[in-house]
């Protein structure tokens, strides 16, 4: 079996447990909720790849507000 965790396809429990013990502590299943309702887009399968969640969320931060480019 194997148990390699596969960055472009995570579970969101998992997302939520790598980033809170990576020093991300007020990362929560509610907060990961929120992204996904504010547009943080999933794989079909409902999983999570772990890179475009990270270019999202550098996307809303530097956000100001205006969706237009």
């Amino acid at each position: 079996m194997d148990n390699q965790l596969k960055l472009t396809a995570l579970p969101p429990v998992k997302v939520v447990e790598i980033l809170a013990r990576s020093g991300f502590r007020d990362m929560t299943m509610q907060k990961l909720e929120r992204d996904i309702s504010a547009g943080l887009p999933l794989n079909g399968d409902g999983t999570v790849n772990f890179f475009e969640y990270m270019a999202w969320m550098v996307k809303e931060l530097n956000s100001d507000g205006n969706d237009s480019e």
